[in-house]
């Protein structure tokens, strides 16, 4: 069974539609998924009962990252979607700013090369990304205009960058981009984003992956430290690390952190990051996690070796579960972005001797059809 079928049990609504349960109260939102989660496990013989959704914080208006898609239509520049009941308000009032300016006649041109607008950051600060299908003297000088109005407006944006994409791509910060081509210019401010934690902050590029529910992080980092339990004679082993979120949340306490991810720009955070906050014991690595990368790249297993894992929605490549389950790790931390990857991941673990423990969904998502999971697995 999928999860949203499992939903569609409780609650009807189009499944194209992006934020079905959004006009719902909250309680009655998490009442709905909390029910259709419950049948989803049992429809899946995960063979435990799963804890309760634990809830966001924020209920509505939660989304640090936000984007717009741009088109000219009958010479009007508009934008989709028009409105969110996730997004700040402060988000909505930076669109339609830049929609009132890009319908003045000096930034028609802009319009036309822009795939998207993305607007990320934090609950205090923004940073604007202007996604353009290319580059030449005339688009530059315009971004410049639209980055100087900026500036000077009202808006809090403390940075705006340039990303190219001359595939119009539907993935706004993804694509397959000639190598020869500018991918990333910077127009004013800080080239990375910041997050703050309870006593220490972290850095992560503009373009790298980062939750985009701010609120529910020291949930998040709470609960993970609490299922994983590390002592300081363990290693952790945090694959899919991103900029170190995990690592850096829960592993201080560790003998050995080791990080790994495919995105070398994030990798490069975590790196200065372990610098700046003297983690000497941690170390990441970059390159596609893949069973090979398991087989060859990472270090020999330990005793005390514990891993945790936070693949992307669609989940880990072939080979890695069970070449991972070959490690004998004391304890795995699963997180799932993708509801309907776990039963597969949870067959391919227990063929490799690991059963849940625990499962504990999150509500990452509120006003959506999704979740995100943690599953702790041990020996069987």
């Amino acid at each position: 069974m999928l999860f949203q079928n499992a939903l569609q049990q409780f609650f009807s609504f189009d499944s194209v539609e992006q934020e079905p349960l959004a006009k719902l109260s909250y309680d009655e939102e998490v009442e709905i998924k909390n029910k259709a989660f419950a049948l989803f496990c049992k429809e899946n013989h995960f063979g435990i009962k799963p804890e309760s959704i634990v809830k966001s914080p924020k209920e509505r208006h939660y989304r640090t990252t936000s984007k717009r898609r741009v088109c000219v239509l009958s010479g009007e520049v508009q934008i989709s979607p028009q409105e969110s009941e996730l997004e700040p308000e402060e988000h909505l009032i930076c669109y339609q700013w830049i929609l009132n300016k890009l319908n003045t006649p000096s930034f028609r041109l802009l319009a036309r090369s822009l795939n998207w607008i993305i607007i990320r950051g934090s609950y205090l600060y923004r940073t604007v990304i202007f996604n353009v299908d290319h580059l030449d003297a005339n688009v530059v000088r315009k971004l410049k205009q639209m980055a100087k109005a900026l500036q000077e407006s009202s808006l809090k944006v403390t940075a705006a960058h340039v990303y190219v994409d001359p595939s119009r791509s539907d993935y706004y910060l993804e694509s397959n981009r000639p190598k020869d081509s500018l991918a990333f210019k910077q127009l004013y401010g800080p080239r990375e984003l910041t997050l703050k934690l309870s006593d220490f902050s972290l850095r992560y590029p503009v373009t790298g992956f980062s939750q985009i529910n701010e609120s529910q992080i020291p949930n998040l980092l709470n609960h993970a430290k609490r299922l994983l339990s590390l002592k300081k004679d363990d290693r952790l082993l945090d694959l899919y690390c991103g900029y170190g979120l995990f690592a850096f949340g829960i592993g201080k306490e560790a003998s050995e952190v080791i990080g790994a991810e495919w995105e070398g720009p994030s990798v490069e955070s975590a790196k200065a990051s372990a610098k700046f906050l003297k983690r000497f014991h941690y170390k990441f690595i970059s390159g596609k996690i893949d069973e090979s990368f398991v087989e060859r790249v990472l270090p020999k297993p330990i005793e005390n070796e514990i891993i945790l894992l936070d693949p992307p929605r669609k989940g880990c490549l072939p080979g890695v579960i069970e070449t991972l389950a070959k490690r004998n790790p004391k304890r795995v931390l699963h997180i799932f972005c993708g509801t309907d990857e776990i039963p597969l991941a949870l067959q391919e673990w227990k063929s490799g001797g690991y059963f849940p423990k625990e499962i504990l969904p999150l509500d990452l998502f509120p006003g959506t059809a999704h979740i995100e999971t943690m599953i702790l697995l041990d020996k069987g």
